[in-house]
């Protein structure tokens, strides 16, 4: 039976931890008993009748105090598990509330959430709501398990510790594994849960509960949108080192067959023994590519100050996201989502000096304005399926499928915090046409800025949720992809955007920026468009330096139409 949220508001852990204490007073009542009987066993010497009987009796007395005490301890344990759980369900239902409060919503005593407040947009107000009501689903949902667990603790200890109970010495009471693991551990997070449900299950969790998850399941939470950085990262680095003693191990074994069958040589049967090579060979070359990979994601994670925050390299395209700074306490957060080519084992290390660097330049901007306390932190997030062959990128398969990811992420950013941060979106080439379909489903992104790009798959910017006037493109000289408006209109073209300058400048501080040119160069340190990208993940959109990015490719395209189907 579902516990109601009104029962789970009356909950206190200060109950359990009460009795907690009672139990460890029983504990110590029953050593000294245990001791006591030791100390008055029947002597050895004592022959007879009698004596037989008094040893039984006195054996009967000794294992039930036993019984009793090792019941004590499994019923002290499931309690004091029980005591943090409700902390955890606790908590969690305290984030709930804060959220309806600071979204103007009402939590119902049936759990209805109700509004709206009317200065708040109708669309923010349900997305909110939807949180909202996502968190109290998976408070529920622990309470519900919480209670259900500990009343099987307590019938099967009073099943085994009541009159007419047995002598015997079972393994313990029902249900106490289930409260020593359900409790502390508690089920799975949803398959297929939302950011926000996501966090919810976290947030539920009592301390000991997290760790014994990260420790014990980390494939849980470290692809899991929704759970705070720190946890994902702890996780996947926990990951990433099975992985590589796997594959370790694979290689020594790959290895060492292919040594013995080239040490015996080819023998009577040529083909045969040919086959078995080039099978070795391509599997040894498999295995030396994917240990590049986790070489690659090591690589970009060495640095200060590194997490891991997606590591999928059980797939054809292996994914990875690596974050400088910390996601959970910035105030402001950028993800940068890169286009063609880029691959975790021959782009992630490249992605992650260019975040680097961009992190390092908005910090700078953010001093320079008199704001050097707040910290910013970019991600390089390769997790979907980047294009690699001109079939590929030539069609939004990819983006489509990677937007829906990628929305799941800048989400999950937003749901694992208590505060949002100022979030920003950054999409270069084919990167910005995921970006474009991951801003027509994410809700709390605040800026965006595209860059060398093909299309944001609409020819509207209402279509993105991104407040009006906080979408902003950069568009080089004799950038061709720029100006391919194949996925909707050539940004720079649509009513509501802000062009962003990628020519040589002059900044308010006086000192001097490159120009960029080509497709290649909007990131690099000293530009223009660098300097521009990272006053908006600042949030410091006064000091950009604006410029439609009209030039010669967009008179071409005037000339002869769109390009795009």
């Amino acid at each position: 039976m579902t516990v109601a949220l009104e029962q789970v508001r009356r909950w206190s852990a200060s109950g359990l931890d009460a009795v907690v204490v009672g139990l460890d007073t029983a504990a110590g009542r029953l050593g000294a008993l245990r001791d006591a009987l030791v100390r008055g066993r029947p002597p050895d010497a004592w022959r007879g009748l009698a004596a037989d009987a008094a040893r039984a009796e006195h054996g009967r007395l000794t294992a039930r105090v036993e019984r009793l005490a090792a019941e004590v301890g499994v019923m002290r344990a499931g309690v004091a598990a029980a005591a943090d759980a409700v902390g955890g369900v606790r908590a969690a239902l305290a984030e709930a509330q804060d959220l309806a409060d600071l979204s103007g919503l009402t939590i119902a005593a049936d759990g209805a959430v109700t509004g709206p407040r009317p200065q708040v947009a109708a669309v923010a107000q349900a997305v909110a709501q939807a949180e909202v009501e996502d968190r109290l689903g998976q408070v529920l949902h622990a309470a519900t398990a919480l209670d259900t667990d500990l009343a099987a603790l307590l019938a099967g200890t009073a099943g085994t510790t009541g009159p007419g109970a047995p002598d015997a010495d079972p393994a313990g009471p029902a249900g106490a594994a289930t409260i020593s693991a359900g409790a502390t551990v508690g089920a799975p997070p949803p398959p297929d849960g939302t950011p926000a449900g996501n966090a919810g299950w976290w947030s539920a969790l009592s301390p000991a509960a997290r760790r014994r998850v990260v420790a014990e399941h980390p494939e849980w939470v470290g692809n899991r949108d929704g759970i705070p950085a720190a946890v994902r990262d702890e996780a996947n680095r926990a990951l990433l080192d099975a992985q590589a003693g796997r594959l370790d191990a694979d290689l020594r074994a790959v290895q060492a067959r292919y040594d013995v069958l080239t040490a015996e040589g080819p023998g009577a049967v040529e083909v045969v023994w040919f086959a078995q090579r080039n099978d070795l060979l391509a599997r040894l070359d498999a295995l030396h590519r994917r240990r590049e990979v986790l070489d690659a994601v090591r690589a970009a994670a060495a640095g200060t100050d590194r997490s891991v925050l997606l590591l999928d390299l059980d797939r054809p395209h292996p994914r990875a996201a690596v974050a400088v700074g910390d996601v959970d306490t910035a105030e402001h957060v950028a993800v940068l989502t890169p286009g063609f080519g880029t691959t975790v084992r021959s782009g992630l290390g490249a992605e992650e000096e260019t975040v680097a660097a961009l992190r390092d330049r908005s910090l700078s901007a953010l001093g320079g304005a008199g704001r050097g306390g707040e910290s910013v932190a970019t991600v390089a997030w390769l997790g979907y399926d980047v294009p690699v062959g001109v079939v590929a990128v030539s069609t939004p398969d990819a983006g489509r499928s990677g937007g829906a990811d990628l929305a799941r992420f800048y989400d999950g950013i937003d749901a694992s915090r208590r505060t949002d941060p100022h979030l920003t979106a950054l999409g270069h080439s084919y990167g910005s046409v995921t970006t474009g379909y991951a801003l027509q489903q994410a809700h709390g992104v605040d800026d965006a800025v595209v860059f060398g790009s093909p299309g944001l798959g609409t020819d509207h910017v209402d279509d993105l949720h991104v407040p009006p006037g906080h979408t902003g493109v950069v568009e080089a000289p004799w950038d061709p992809v720029a100006d391919l408006g194949w996925f909707g209109d050539d940004p720079n073209r649509l009513d509501g955007v802000t062009g962003l300058s990628a020519r040589p400048a002059t900044l308010p501080d006086g000192s001097a920026t490159a120009g960029s040119v080509l497709h290649a160069d909007y990131l690099t340190p000293g530009t223009t468009s660098q300097f521009n990208i990272a006053a908006t993940v600042a949030g410091l959109p006064e000091e950009r330096i604006l410029d439609p990015g009209v030039g010669v490719g967009d008179v071409v395209r005037d000339a002869v139409g769109r390009g795009r189907p």
